[in-house]
């Protein structure tokens, strides 16, 4: 039976908030949550009624935009244009429509030519209003159901004229971890692959220790590509993709949150907040930003800050990644500023 530490915080991690603002939470509240442990020993399926999953088409170019529910959004999707590219955006934990991981995302894709974006809204299912420290918890079970009905609702898109290798997935923390389950039930479905999945520090609380087949991983589309901000906290320990970035060094803060004075004045798990999230900043800004950001592969951070690879392969940690990187790469984001 597995068990995991599950800190009240991470749950505000795990949603992408990142402006926080109060005073300290009691010593003797954070010193119960640190030390409580309890059982992630979910039941897992994928024939869960997830039915009001929203999602939300748009057609910048066109200056169009529907919403819908999920069993319906194919067909609410008229006049499809086969040689556009679709990119799809899943938040993580406690996300919706007016999230400003969403907004980001309208932000950043409405700039991309040729093109269609999709961000699906899982928030019925994955927001527990009580916020409790049991809430993501209860979120995890609908996973596989939730990459499931996201699966059938592209391969109708498919049917429709979007060629599999047209379609890039990007996914944010358990949206990373829903993903795996988009890629292989395309597969099971349709015998294809989708073209890319972009997976952006999946979660690792309920994750980390489970079976390959129940995590985001290599092989569910074409190209797998993880990027690791928040390694062992609120990200997953696994190494999982085609190829791996990470940010800096694993299981340290990002240097773009550990700097600032507001996280200080807060509490020490706010840097960890600000870490699993930059990474949705990084990479998004990437699409604006060719030059960003250099990745070399290497066997460990220590030996990348040396010098050591400094002759290996290198790629680009990006949204221009040219998709033929394979293994563990490192990146500097020392000069990224976000805030």
């Amino acid at each position: 039976m597995r068990v995991f530490s599950l800190y009240l915080f991470s749950f505000i991690c795990l949603s992408g908030i990142t402006n926080i603002s109060g005073g300290k939470i009691g010593t003797d509240v954070l010193n119960w949550v640190v030390g409580l442990t309890t059982k992630c020993d979910v039941i897992r399926n994928d024939t869960t009624d997830v039915s009001n999953i929203t999602v939300h088409f748009y057609d910048f170019q066109s200056k169009q935009y529907k919403s819908s529910l999920i069993n319906k959004a194919a067909k609410d999707i008229n006049k499809i244009d086969k040689n556009k590219k679709l990119y799809v955006f899943i938040g993580g934990f406690r996300t919706h429509i007016e999230h400003k991981t969403a907004d980001l995302a309208r932000e950043t894709f409405k700039t991309i030519n040729d093109s269609y974006l999709i961000i699906i809204d899982h928030q019925e299912y994955t927001n527990d209003a009580s916020f409790t420290l049991f809430a993501y918890k209860k979120a995890v079970p609908y996973v596989p159901s939730i990459g499931k009905e996201v699966a059938k609702m592209l391969v109708q898109l498919n049917k429709k004229g979007i060629d599999a290798k047209r379609i890039h997935a990007i996914g944010h923390s358990l949206g990373s971890q829903i993903l795996g389950y988009v890629g292989q039930n395309f597969i099971e479905m349709t015998g294809k692959k989708i073209a890319r999945i972009t997976a952006l520090d999946p979660a690792g609380p309920c994750f980390s220790d489970r079976p390959r087949e129940e995590q985001i991983r290599s092989g569910v589309a074409d190209y797998v590509e993880v990027y690791h901000s928040d390694f062992g906290f609120l990200g997953t320990t696994s190494v999982l993709g085609d190829v791996d970035f990470f940010l800096n060094r694993e299981k340290s803060e990002q240097p773009q949150c550990k700097e600032k004075s507001w996280l200080k004045k807060i509490n020490y798990i706010s840097p960890k907040i600000c870490s699993h999230s930059i990474c949705v900043k990084a990479w998004m800004s990437t699409v604006a930003h060719k030059d960003r950001f250099e990745a070399i592969r290497c066997d460990s951070y220590e030996l990348f800050k040396a010098g050591n690879c400094s002759r290996n392969a290198k790629t680009k940690a990006s949204f221009w990644n040219p998709g033929g990187a394979r293994g563990k790469y490192y990146i500097t984001t020392k000069d990224f500023v976000t805030f």
